[in-house]
């Protein structure tokens, strides 16, 4: 009796699984037009292909759409293309027969025309979901286009205005990585683009879809300029930072090893440190770089340049001999004290010749 009460149990539980599975087993990527961003007020079509499996049990099939003025059209057929029904005029779905106990694989094809709500600027919007639902108004499975942006024609003279004071800004800092000695010619010509493609944006503002793309290309240039300085900087320091390593060679090779070289080494390995955080970063990084690294790599070429100075200061002087601390009037110095010796030397020589010739007459 027991085995009897389990097995009936287990054939309940197989039951409710099997009721609750899709009768779905593919539906196609939603095909829109036009894809990607969208402008308010767009005409918008979209299909999309539902393959459903012989004796399914479908209670209704639900379509939904952001689009307003939506239009739905679709047929139902065998595999073979023998038409089974159309969905009702004017409605959103197909219920009832002829969906449950289809005798053959089914296919659903889906079709929507309507148009981009103007609430939905600056906003994604689905175009087409597709949802199978049972007789309790649940989910057992679903199907949606990828969302869309809306474009926001009020965006577009905010974003140039952030865009171009991002462009001044790193215009600046390309500048003063100049005046450090960093290659930054790679960096001026992407940026040289993205002004170039920000000032197109501006020339058609009026033209929303036209602008934005001219603003993406701007940001994408932007960012490809920002990449190029911290690559800059990067290669710089490293420069840098050999040349320091090479100073302190030096010093030590010629026996200094006093207070200073070694608050010089120790400054050193601070630049080194913070040029390779950066350098592992921009290494990490693929199509844009962190604020936090684009910080660091400028840090860090700061810290070389400062270094690298202290480290020539001192190797400057340990290579002055020591008559170049009377500067360009030791000739002259020498000289004099050339003179002098000869001088005291003729007046000793005449000396002793007198007190010679003293002793003979005495």
């Amino acid at each position: 009796m027991k085995k009897i009460t389990y097995f009936l149990i287990a054939l309940l539980l197989c039951a409710a699984f099997i009721g609750t599975a899709s009768a779905w087993n593919f539906a196609s990527d939603a095909n829109i037009n036009p894809s990607g961003n969208l402008m308010p007020g767009d005409s918008v079509s979209a299909t999309m292909t539902i393959k459903f499996l012989e004796n399914s049990n479908i209670y209704r099939i639900q379509l939904n759409s952001d689009l307003t003025s939506r239009v739905w059209t679709g047929t139902l057929t065998y595999a073979d293309g023998t038409p089974i029904t159309e969905f009702p005029a004017g409605k959103n779905f197909i219920d009832g027969y002829p969906l449950s106990g289809i005798k053959g694989d089914t296919i659903l094809t889906i079709y929507l025309d309507g148009k981009v709500p103007e609430s939905a600027a600056g906003k994604e919007i689905t175009v087409i979901k597709v949802e199978e639902t049972t007789s309790s108004n649940t989910v057992a499975y679903e199907k949606s286009s990828e969302k869309q942006m809306v474009y926001n024609p009020d965006d577009v003279p905010k974003q140039i205005e952030e865009i171009e004071k991002a462009i001044d800004d790193l215009d600046a800092q390309i500048t003063e990585l100049s005046k450090q000695g960093a290659d930054v010619s790679a960096a001026i010509s992407k940026l040289e683009t993205a002004r170039n493609d920000l000032s197109a944006a501006d020339s058609h503002k009026s033209d929303v879809a036209t602008a934005t793309k001219e603003l993406v290309s701007a940001s994408a240039a932007l960012v490809e300029a920002e990449k190029e300085m911290v690559n800059a900087a990067l290669v710089k320091t490293k420069s840098n930072l050999d040349a320091i390593e090479q100073n302190i060679a030096n010093l030590n090779a010629k026996g200094w090893n006093d207070n200073r070289v070694i608050l010089l080494s120790t400054s050193k390995q601070t630049a080194q440190n913070l040029y390779n955080t950066a350098k592992s970063a921009y290494d990490a990084s693929t199509s844009s770089v962190s604020a936090a690294t684009r910080s660091q790599s400028i840090e860090a070429l700061n810290n070389s340049v400062s270094t690298l100075e202290t480290s020539n200061t001192l190797w400057e002087e340990a290579q002055k001999s020591p008559l170049d601390a009377v500067g360009p009037y030791a000739m002259y110095i020498v000289i004099g004290v050339v003179a002098v010796i000869v001088i005291l030397g003729v007046i000793l020589v005449i000396r002793r010749r007198n007190d010679s010739d003293w002793d003979e007459l005495g």
